[in-house]
């Protein structure tokens, strides 16, 4: 019994052995039949990559091919380039339309903001408050930003400083001169300013007495129509040496003018403080120091102010409309 059970070891062992045999002539042939489909590469086609290895004609094409830029084909949007490999933004309105943020000609969400400004700077323009909004804490609102042409996200770039100056209010210090007497050279003029009446003689080429601002330039006698004739009457011409314009006052005997000095009441919205001018008088702003400027013009609607900007020598003029 033992003899009949080795011998059947025997043959299951030659049997195996049998099979891996068959198995390994198989790989074997599968591997020559493989090799047989890549041909070493001929002289003329075998170059040296970085690595030293061979590479084949179709690994150069290939290299080449990924090597190669392709231009990108632009197209226009309104009046703006964009590339075909970057998607137009667009944005649904409260209305349901569809508005392409990248044309000029679209409507406007922010008026009068530019929608690809508000786009171009990250700004929230779905927000209604967003012209009001200041991003960078810079104290300027993103309009102000819009509107001096600065950057919204960067606190260092700023809008003039004129931006935030506001004309509130126009003061009036009521001023009256009267011409009432002229006698042998002698001029006699009046101030009147609200009760108080202050009156003194001087000649021509003299300072008025009362007030330095005034000098009396001349008298001389024009045709006036009175009560229906023409009578020759003394006319005062005055130079007001406070005024910047240079225009002369000219008064007739026995009338009366009104001149008002006014004053500008400027609010600085970014210090919060106040000054309060007359035309030729000089400020200096917070948020730009060393720039002396000046109301180089008053009136009750708006107040010119004239200045020279840090780095350049010409003098600039900016005019605030009262609020």
């Amino acid at each position: 019994m033992e003899a009949i059970k080795t011998k059947y070891d025997r043959v299951l062992l030659g049997l195996f052995a049998f099979v891996a045999i068959v198995i390994g002539a198989y790989v074997l042939l599968k591997a020559l039949s493989f090799k047989n489909q890549f041909p070493a590469p001929t002289k003329e086609s075998k170059q040296l990559s970085d690595l030293g290895a061979v590479k084949s004609d179709i690994v150069t094409q290939a290299e080449t091919a990924l090597n190669t830029k392709i231009e990108r084909i632009p197209f226009k949007v309104g009046e703006n380039t964009v590339d075909l490999m970057v998607s137009t933004p667009v944005i649904k309105n409260v209305d349901g339309n569809t508005i392409a943020l990248l044309d000029p000609s679209a409507p406007q969400l922010r008026p009068p903001i530019e929608n690809a400004w508000l786009y171009n700077n990250e700004l929230q323009l779905t927000r209604e408050d967003v012209a009001t909004m200041d991003d960078d804490k810079d104290g300027y609102t993103n309009l102000e930003e819009f509107e001096g042409k600065s950057n919204p996200r960067n606190r260092a770039d700023v809008p003039p400083f004129y931006t935030k100056l506001k004309y509130v209010e126009c003061i009036k210090e009521p001023l009256s001169l009267k011409f009432g007497v002229y006698n042998g050279g002698e001029i006699q003029l009046t101030r009147l300013q609200g009760e108080i009446r202050k009156g003194d003689f001087f000649k021509v080429g003299e300072v008025f007495p009362v007030d330095k601002r005034f000098t009396a330039l001349k008298v001389e006698n024009r045709p006036i129509q009175e009560g229906g004739r023409t009578v020759p009457t003394p006319v005062l011409i005055l130079k007001d040496n406070e005024a910047k314009n240079g225009k002369n006052i000219e008064i007739i005997l026995g009338k009366t003018v009104d001149l008002p000095k006014l004053s500008a009441k400027i609010v600085d919205d970014l210090s919060k403080k106040e000054f309060v001018l007359r035309e030729g008088q000089e400020f200096e702003v917070p948020s730009a120091v060393g720039v002396k400027v000046q109301a180089a013009k008053v009136t009750e609607e708006s107040v010119t102010l004239s200045f020279i900007p840090p780095g350049k020598a010409a003098r600039e003029e900016v005019t605030l409309k009262i609020k």
